[in-house]
Parts: C-alpha cells; sequence; structure tokens
C-alpha cells in the first residue's frame, strides 16, 4: 500500500508569491507523478497584504488552523510594508505561533551562474524572533522614536543549537557573528549562549567575527565561511549578501525551524513591478520546497529537486530575467520537472 500523501499548506502571500508558490507546488506534484517519489494534498490560505485588504486581518485564523493541521508549509512573500502600523505583522506572528527559532538560509553557487567573486557553499542562521525586529518601538517625544533590541539567553541558545546541528553534517565550522564593541550587554549575553552551545558539539570548531569584518570576508573570500550565525538583523544583512555571492536572491531559499515545527519561504519579496507578469523567477522557491522535503525526511526526493535545479541551470536552460535571459516562470517550472524525469 502507498504510503498516505503529505498535506501541504500553501500560503501564497502577495505580489509574486502566488505565482511562485505555484510553480514549488508543481515541482512537487510532479514527485509522484510517475516518478515514484513522494505524494502531496495541497490547501491554499490567505495571509499578507491582500488578506487584511480583503478581510480586515492579514494573519487569519483559518489558515492558522489549515497550517496547524498540516505536514509542511511552504509561504510565499507578504507584502507587510504596506499594512497599517497597528495591522498584526503576519511573519513575526508566524514565527511566533509556531514557536520557530531561527531562519535557515542556504547559499551555493551554481554552474552555469556566474560567480565574480568565488565559490559560496554556505548557511546562513538567523535567530528571528527578537533583536532589532522585537517589534519593541516607542515615540520619544514629538521628534524622535525608539527601538528595543531584545536579545535573550533563551533564543541565542535555541538558534546556536540549530546551527551547530546544520554545521556538525556539513563542514564543521561555524562563525557566530556580532558587534560586541558597541552592544556590549546584548552580544555579551549572545556569545556567551553560543559558547555554552559550542561545549555540546566538540567536533566543530567555533571563531567569532565582528559584523562587518564578516561582510567583508564573506565578498572577499567566500569559501572559507560554512555556518554564519547572527541575531534577527544582522543575519537579515548577511543572508542577502551571500545570496548576492550565490546569483541572487531568485536563487535563495530558507526555512524557519523550531523544536516542532517549521514553514519554508524564499527569502525574496513580492517584486510588485513584476507580479502577475509571469516573469519571476521560482527557483528560490522551488529550493525551499526541496528544504521542505529535508525536514520531512525525505532526502532523494529533496537531492533530486537540488539536481534538477542545478542540470538546468548547466546546462544553459531557460532563465529568467535576473539571471540574465527572457524565460517566464513556467517555461523554468517546465524544464525542472523535465529534469526530474531525466527528460532534459
Amino acid at each position: 500500500m502507498s504510503p498516505a500523501p503529505y498535506s501541504v499548506c500553501l500560503i501564497p502571500g502577495d505580489g509574486i508569491g502566488p505565482e511562485v508558490v505555484d510553480c514549488g507546488r508543481r515541482v512537487l506534484a510532479a514527485l509522484a507523478d510517475g516518478r515514484g517519489g513522494p505524494s502531496f494534498t495541497f490547501t491554499r490560505q490567505a495571509a499578507g497584504f491582500d488578506a487584511y485588504r480583503q478581510g480586515g486581518d492579514s494573519l487569519p485564523a483559518a489558515m492558522l488552523r489549515a497550517a496547524e493541521a498540516a505536514d509542511a508549509v511552504l509561504v510565499g512573500a507578504m507584502d507587510v510594508a504596506r499594512l497599517p502600523v497597528d495591522a498584526t505583522q503576519p511573519l513575526r506572528a508566524l514565527r511566533r505561533h509556531f514557536k520557530v527559532h531561527a531562519s535557515v538560509r542556504p547559499a551555493r553557487t551554481f554552474p552555469g551562474v556566474p560567480a565574480p567573486f568565488g565559490q559560496i557553499d554556505a548557511v546562513v542562521v538567523r535567530e528571528v524572533t527578537e533583536g532589532m525586529y522585537s517589534g519593541i518601538e516607542y515615540r520619544a517625544g514629538d521628534h524622535a522614536a525608539c527601538g528595543v533590541r531584545m536579545i535573550t539567553r533563551q533564543a541565542s541558545t535555541r538558534a546556536a543549537r540549530i546551527t551547530f546541528q546544520q554545521a556538525a553534517v556539513r563542514r564543521r565550522k561555524v562563525t557566530a557573528v556580532h558587534k560586541i564593541g558597541a552592544l556590549k550587554l546584548t552580544d555579551s549575553i549572545f556569545l556567551e549562549a553560543v559558547e555554552r552551545v559550542a561545549e555540546e558539539f566538540p567536533e566543530v570548531q567555533l571563531e567569532t567575527r565582528n559584523v562587518d569584518a564578516c561582510a567583508l570576508e564573506l565578498v572577499r573570500s567566500p569559501a572559507d565561511f560554512d555556518v554564519i550565525l547572527a541575531t534577527n538583523a544582522f543575519g537579515d544583512i548577511l543572508s542577502d549578501v551571500a545570496a548576492g555571492l550565490a546569483g541572487g536572491l531568485g536563487l535563495a531559499p530558507s526555512g524557519c525551524v523550531g523544536e516542532r515545527r517549521a514553514y519554508f519561504e524564499p527569502v525574496h519579496g513580492t517584486a510588485p513591478d513584476i507580479a502577475g507578469q509571469g516573469v519571476a523567477n521560482p527557483l528560490a522557491t522551488v529550493l525551499s520546497a526541496a528544504l521542505m522535503l529535508r525536514h520531512l525526511g525525505e532526502r532523494t526526493a529533496a537531492e533530486a529537486i537540488d539536481a534538477s535545479v542545478a542540470d538546468v541551470l548547466a546546462a544553459g536552460g531557460p532563465r529568467t530575467r535576473d539571471l540574465g535571459g527572457s524565460a517566464g516562470s513556467a517555461e523554468i517550472t517546465d524544464a525542472v520537472i523535465n529534469a526530474l524525469s531525466g527528460a532534459g
């Protein structure tokens, strides 16, 4: 008897989100279409700015119930910038609701994609519940405002443990990023938590670097890095630097991971200037779907998707505008699906 299909909750979001999430769905569905891979059922749920505009809630309760009931969750970009100040910030709330601790963001160069600064195969692990994005802001008189950088030992420990688990199955090196000269109290807590977790992984080398020095060395010598751990804002910035070195945000997947729950999403934004045109690069979402499969324990299927993306790029197959081509989203998705079956 065939195993039961995995239930996947799709949260397309805003802008190009629905387009690229549907491309990810097509690739997942193709795994079972005569290819012997896992099978899936899909539900779609609204969240983000369009959900707020249509129903007054950017993170509807029905969406949360559906996501909780699913085996896996694949999320598109959300237009949080256009939400009113008093509206729920859906990504922040989603992270807290599912108790995810860190965003795992791989960045690697692909054959056939220019890498002017050299090859990179690194992972940036970004703590995603606090730091500069803690959501604690207040006015300080009529002409000033204050944002609080909250760092806790608990959140730092959780993100560090995810980081060392990643490094233990890679090249066994962690770079913890800080700015302790300027942020003495908060980054002291962060680094102390990292060092304690490092004791649990004696096989993994730990180094620390100032965030500005890390950014410089990441550009100058990207091959030197394995897994980078950073607080929320630093990780947000460094993961985009790493994505740029690997070919751009169109190739940048991620997964937000906790102890029991996770969801997966491309790193890029909503790209409203090209939304609805069918020209967005779907590969970051396709690669995020592969990360999702790894989380489900479907390693063979995940590697098949990764290899198919690599084959399409290495063979000079169709490319979207961001990669120097003129292909549409559907065309490059078709190419990946054909590569899955060895049809080229």
